[in-house]
C-alpha cells in the first residue's frame, strides 16, 4: 500500500515482512539523505535512475499485462505451554515428556490491482544492487576501517537485497518468473544507467553546477 493508505505491522506474518514490504519508503528516506549528506552529482544521478527503474517498472507491467498469482493466505504457528489440570498421576506419568498446543493464526495477503511483470520491487533492489555493489567494491580504501566499513555495506545491502525478492514469493505478490524478471530488467538499467554518466562526463557537471547553485541559495 502506499504512503496514504499504510499497512500496520500486524497485517503481516511477521515484522520482517512488514518492513520488507515498505522497502519503497525505507530506500526512498535513505536516498535523500545520501543526497543531503554528499551533495554529490553522481548520487543524484543514481537516485534518478532507481526512480526511473521503478517508474520504467511499472510502464513496463502495463505492456506486458501478465497478471500476479491468486490472493494466498498465510498460516503462522504459535507454541503455547499445555495448561496443567490433569491430576497429580497423570501429571507425574507425562512430565518428561511435556507437549506443547499450537495457536494458528492467518493472514489473508490481498492482491495488488496491477499486474505483476516484471516486479517491481525487485527491479528497484536489483538496481540498488547491480550498481552500488561494484562501486564500493572498486573503491579506494585507506584504512582497515574503511575496509570493514565497506565490507559490512556490502554484506548489508546484499542481504537486504535477497531478502525483499524473498519477501515478494513469500506475500504472493510474484511468481518466480516475475521476480526473475525483475532482476533482469533492474540489472539492464543499472548498467546503462551506470553507461551514460561515465560515457558522458558533462551530465555530472551540469548536475554538479545545479546542485552547488540551488544550495548557496538555499544555506549560502
Amino acid at each position: 500500500m502506499g504512503i496514504l493508505k499504510p499497512h500496520r505491522p500486524s497485517d503481516y506474518p511477521s515484522l520482517l515482512l512488514y518492513i520488507l514490504d515498505e522497502t519503497h519508503i525505507t530506500i526512498t528516506l535513505l536516498t535523500a539523505l545520501a543526497i543531503l549528506y554528499t551533495k554529490d552529482a553522481h548520487v543524484v544521478w543514481f537516485a534518478i535512475g532507481a526512480l526511473n527503474s521503478s517508474l520504467s517498472a511499472k510502464l513496463l507491467k502495463n505492456l506486458i499485462r501478465n497478471p500476479r498469482p491468486t490472493s494466498k493466505t498465510i498460516t503462522t504457528k504459535t507454541t503455547i505451554p499445555k495448561s496443567s489440570s490433569s491430576s497429580f498421576e497423570k501429571e507425574k506419568e507425562n512430565k518428561k515428556n511435556l507437549k506443547s498446543s499450537s495457536s494458528l493464526k492467518t493472514y489473508k495477503i490481498k492482491n495488488k490491482k496491477t499486474y505483476g511483470m516484471p516486479s517491481t520491487h525487485s527491479t528497484s533492489l536489483t538496481f540498488y544492487f547491480i550498481y552500488l555493489i561494484p562501486f564500493l567494491i572498486n573503491k579506494n580504501l585507506n584504512s582497515n576501517f574503511q575496509f570493514f566499513r565497506n565490507l559490512l555495506s556490502i554484506l548489508g545491502i546484499s542481504i537486504y537485497w535477497l531478502l525483499g525478492l524473498w519477501s515478494r514469493k513469500k506475500l504472493g505478490y510474484h511468481n518466480l518468473k516475475q521476480i526473475f524478471g525483475g532482476i533482469l530488467f533492474g540489472s539492464f538499467l543499472a548498467f546503462i544507467w551506470k553507461f551514460i554518466y561515465l560515457k558522458f562526463p558533462f551530465i555530472g557537471l551540469n548536475i554538479q553546477n545545479f546542485i552547488n547553485i540551488v544550495w548557496n541559495r538555499i544555506f549560502g
